[in-house]
């Protein structure tokens, strides 16, 4: 086995958690040696980054402890090979040109998105179009009429129409109080659409 050297902290366990750098703590801080390679805190934020979502509220020292012990067994394995394979080469080119890729992507983005470039979209889309009427409803959706009439004379007494959906609504919205948002015309059922149009704001139909 090479000589493994540790050089780890708790202001570097705080910075891999965060990850939020003590003033003399940078991504290009050593943490350990594995024979003559240097692993730095910055691959160790990039390997935390990369773990599966389960894994990330686990506590920062047991991150740090993990993270760390995973990249020098990576790097014991990978100085154990003599030859590298033309793949692991041809991998790592499309790697990087990936990730300078979306680097520019990223610069791209960010220098084109100021508000008047936002304001130029939103007019070239939109100054032509014509208005239209949109609809904010919430339903509550039962099995007979019954139980429709007895929904609907609960909330004329008073009771609040999201209480009483989330109570009664067999509908996908009912747990959200039978909301379903902003529509417009034709993105509904015929009847259920022809009742909201002819309904007045904050009014409550009868069953439809």
């Amino acid at each position: 086995m090479k000589h493994v050297t540790f050089w780890g902290s708790a202001a570097l366990i705080a910075a891999l958690a965060a990850p939020v750098a003590a003033q003399e703590t940078t991504a290009d801080t050593v943490i350990a040696t594995v024979g003559e390679t240097e692993i730095t805190l910055g691959e160790m934020i990039i390997a935390r980054a990369q773990l599966p979502q389960q894994y990330q509220s686990l506590p920062a020292d047991v991150l740090f402890e993990g993270v760390l012990e995973q990249l020098i067994q990576q790097q014991l394995l990978a100085d154990a090979v003599e030859t590298a394979p033309a793949r692991v080469d041809y991998a790592l080119r499309n790697e990087r040109r990936s990730l300078l890729a979306g680097e520019e992507i990223d610069a791209l983005s960010v220098a084109s998105m100021t508000d008047e470039a936002v304001q130029a979209a939103y007019d070239a889309k939109y100054e032509n179009a014509e208005s239209e009427t949109e609809f904010n409803a919430a339903h509550l959706l039962v099995e007979t009429l019954e139980e429709a009439e007895a929904a609907k004379a609960r909330i004329d007494a008073g009771e609040e129409f999201g209480e009483v959906a989330k109570e009664v609504s067999t509908g996908p919205s009912g747990p959200n109080g039978g909301n379903l948002g902003w529509f417009g015309a034709g993105q509904m059922v015929t009847p259920f659409e022809d009742a909201v149009m002819a309904m007045e704001v904050g009014g409550v139909s009868d069953p439809v």
